[in-house]
């Protein structure tokens, strides 16, 4: 998973994706939570069905820009893009629906 350190290369990495699919992990090392849902998606990263997908993090400590440029109003946040925009959002008490959206967006 790509850690992202600034909205411009967040921005970027939106754009170079083009047509993939953009998992976007919102955390910080404060939010207990945070852990269950990033071991979840290091689990289905490496999975080859989502070969094709990009795998983000930002951290909203490190990087305030970006979690507030996509509304991110509380930890943990997935957020999923394509074409730039913003497809889907789940969170920690809904990550167990990690893989079906994935599999619905990819």
């Amino acid at each position: 998973m790509r850690r992202i350190c600034t909205k411009a290369e967040f921005q970027r990495e939106l754009e170079d994706a083009g047509d993939r699919l953009v998992a976007v992990d919102f955390t910080a090392d404060w939010c207990t939570k945070n852990d269950h849902v990033t071991k979840r998606l290091n689990n289905v990263m490496y999975q080859p069905e989502f070969s094709e997908v990009v795998f983000l993090q930002v951290d909203v400590d490190d990087n305030e820009d970006t979690p507030a440029f996509c509304k991110v109003d509380f930890l943990p946040t997935v957020q999923f893009y394509r074409y730039g925009q913003k497809v889907s959002e789940i969170y920690e008490d809904t990550i167990d629906n990690l893989t079906s959206v994935l599999r619905l967006h990819r």
